[in-house]
């Protein structure tokens, strides 16, 4: 009975095998433990569920089941992962964080890059911002941004705060259009799970022609000045994003960008493009980590984020103390 048990089994997953299988489903169950999945790398197919889940080593980040080293480098400079999520880093009373390396630093340092702008800050007052926009330190420079453009990776604006996104499955990712979890994999024709790399990089990276996402603009747009953009302007940068695939494996994909200024055209500063590089690097590795095969040898895609660097730091009164 056993032996036909198994024969019936890989019956069922040949058959499978042969007419074509949707993404995330189990092909061969043993004891009621699936042995056989169309899951991503990192996760499991949970039979009474069927769904795949992130195994408990791992964490569900932009559609990837990660480790918590690469969340944390997902979540970018100055922020990290915490309770299912990407938080900015906490900085000690007083002390500000630089976006340049992600660390805090002490008010001194902060009114040394007051003085560097020429800014005279004053007893029982700090460099900072008016309401409704904040301070972001840059190396030895600084600007004010609006609120909007500080939100996290896993993050959206809703008109008054930044809002966690919906924590999708894996092979998931968080559509801002339709505020849903959008599928990018399909096993279809395939024993292997396998990427719709179109879809992944719409969601991902944004839709051709049309605003990047959320996620993926909001890696640099809180780095107005290495963008040129002086306070009290902003700029639209239109970015070129193509991914490659050799042999169609993904955890061989590469991701190149090309970032200039819209409508001139003009290139931007070396310092932008490398943030805008390290963010599609960064997108890209959720996808990598889930591994299985593209559907496509590579993908392209336009896309435009707004850069806006309201106004110059001025010194402001510490309300609390430091």
């Amino acid at each position: 009975m056993k032996v036909l048990g198994w024969l019936g089994m890989w019956a069922v997953a040949l058959s499978l095998l042969a007419t074509g299988c949707p993404s995330n489903m189990c092909l061969l169950t043993v004891n009621n433990r699936c042995e056989w999945s169309t899951c991503p790398d990192g996760s499991d197919y949970d039979t009474r569920r069927r769904v795949c889940v992130c195994r408990r080593d791992r964490v569900p980040l932009g559609g990837g089941c990660l480790t918590f080293q690469a969340a944390n480098q997902y979540c970018g400079k100055g922020a990290h992962y915490e309770a299912g999520g990407c938080v900015p880093t906490r900085c000690p009373p007083g002390h500000e964080l630089d976006q340049d390396t992600g660390q805090c630093i002490t008010p001194q340092q902060t009114t040394q890059v007051a003085s560097n702008m020429g800014v005279q800050v004053g007893q029982n007052q700090k460099l900072g911002c008016p309401p409704g926009e904040q301070l972001v330190v840059e190396g030895q420079q600084a600007a004010c941004v609006p609120i909007q453009q500080t939100c996290g990776r896993d993050e959206v604006w809703d008109g008054r705060a930044c809002r966690k996104t919906l924590q999708c499955p894996p092979a998931s990712t968080y559509d801002p259009q339709t505020n849903s979890c959008v599928k990018f994999a399909t096993g279809a024709e395939s024993k292997e799970y396998t990427v719709d790399l179109a879809t992944w990089m719409r969601t991902s990276y944004g839709p051709d022609g049309g605003e990047g996402t959320s996620g993926f603009c909001g890696a640099f747009n809180k780095h107005p000045l290495a963008f040129g953009v002086r306070a009290g302007a902003s700029i639209k940068v239109k970015i070129g994003v193509r991914v490659e695939v050799p042999e169609s494996q993904v955890t061989r994909a590469k991701v190149s960008t090309q970032a200039n200024a819209d409508p001139s055209g003009q290139q931007v500063p070396a310092k932008g493009a490398t943030e805008v590089q390290q963010a599609a690097q960064a997108t890209l590795a959720s996808l990598v980590a889930g591994g299985g095969k593209s559907n496509a040898a590579g993908a392209s895609a336009t896309v435009t984020c707004q850069v806006v660097n309201s106004s110059a730091p001025r010194a402001v009164t510490v309300t609390g103390g430091l």
